[in-house]
């Protein structure tokens, strides 16, 4: 990954991360929403959001909703970070499961 993408990945994760909250409150009320990694890509057409989300059911769910408003979500991001880079990249969620293995790993030891 170049200095650039890493510098624009950083700056999408600051910037994203108040607006995903925001959203989420209205969208997923007593859900907390996360941002844990953003990785663009070389051309910087796209950015892969990597969430986690806590208090969730159906975490599938959740992420099928949030994938729902991403127009709004990438709405306000161009609003928000617009002046800095020309081109705002679109918007792809994945959960992030390290929590969840870590979990599962942590149980599995117990058990020995």
């Amino acid at each position: 990954m170049s200095i650039r993408t890493e510098k624009i990945s950083r700056a999408v994760q600051r910037d994203l991360a108040p607006i995903l909250s925001r959203v989420s409150q209205r969208i997923l009320p007593g859900e907390l929403v996360t941002i844990v990694e953003v990785k663009a890509t070389a051309d910087l057409g796209l950015a892969k959001i990597y969430i986690s989300i806590l208090n969730a059911k159906d975490k599938e769910k959740s992420l099928h909703t949030i994938e729902l408003h991403h127009k709004e979500i990438r709405q306000e991001l161009a609003h928000v970070i617009g002046k800095r880079i020309r081109k705002i990249p679109t918007l792809n969620f994945y959960l992030d499961t390290t929590m969840d293995h870590a979990e599962r790993i942590n149980s599995l030891l117990e058990n020995l």
